[in-house]
C-alpha cells in the first residue's frame, strides 16, 4: 500500500515530538513492504525555527540518521492531486491548514468521496 502523511514536520524536530512517532510508523510501514511519503509546509514553523537554529546541517543529519525516510515540502503552488492520485492511505495531521484539508476531501473531476 502507498501512505502518504501530511505533517507538521518529518525532517524537524525542533519543538516537535510528532516527529519521532512519525518515523517510527513510516518506519515500521516501510520495514512491512509499503510506501510511505511525508508531506510538510515549506514554511512549517518547526522546521524553520530548526533551520534558523541549527542552520542547514541539520537537514543534512536528518537525511543521514533517516536515508529510508522521504519527505517533501510543499507551497503554494504544489500539485497535491499528482501525488495522492495511487495513494491509498492518506492521514493528515491536526496543523494542516484547514482550506487545504477541505481541497483535499472534495471530489474533483472524475474523483468520488
Amino acid at each position: 500500500m502507498r501512505f502518504v502523511f501530511y505533517t507538521h514536520s518529518l525532517v524537524s524536530d525542533w519543538n516537535h515530538g510528532n516527529a519521532h512517532f512519525l518515523r517510527g510508523v513510516m518506519r515500521e510501514l516501510l520495514a512491512l513492504g509499503h510506501t510511505a511519503l511525508a508531506l510538510e509546509p515549506e514554511d512549517g514553523w518547526s522546521r524553520t525555527n530548526m533551520e534558523a537554529d541549527q542552520g542547514m546541517g541539520a537537514l543534512q543529519r536528518f537525511a543521514h540518521d533517516f536515508p529510508m525516510l522521504q519527505s517533501m515540502t510543499y507551497g503554494r503552488e504544489f500539485r497535491h492531486e499528482e501525488i495522492l492520485f495511487d495513494a491509498d492511505v492518506v492521514v493528515v495531521h491536526e496543523w494542516t491548514d484547514p482550506a487545504l484539508v477541505a481541497a483535499l476531501v472534495s471530489p474533483g473531476p472524475g474523483r468520488g468521496r
